[in-house]
């Protein structure tokens, strides 16, 4: 049976071990929420502190956003 879905040249399984991919991540909630999980990643090795954007207001009261980007090669 034929994929209903179109494939995208640029994500050729076959070429995956060539390149890197692109993942992000969106932390939103309130200001302590967003640095304890900051915080939290960092001490786990996984983000630098200054990979976050800084951090915005969203249309929420009293709700902030912020988003790391990380590239990964899939093995």
């Amino acid at each position: 049976m034929p994929s209903q879905f179109p494939t995208n040249p640029e994500n050729n399984p076959d070429d995956y071990s060539n390149k890197k991919i692109r993942v992000q991540h969106i932390l939103k909630g309130s200001r302590k929420a967003i640095t304890n999980t900051m915080h939290t990643l960092y001490a786990l090795g996984y983000a630098e502190i200054s990979e976050w954007t800084p951090l915005q207001p969203t249309d929420v009261p009293g709700e902030l956003i912020t988003i790391s980007t990380k590239y990964f090669r899939l093995r």
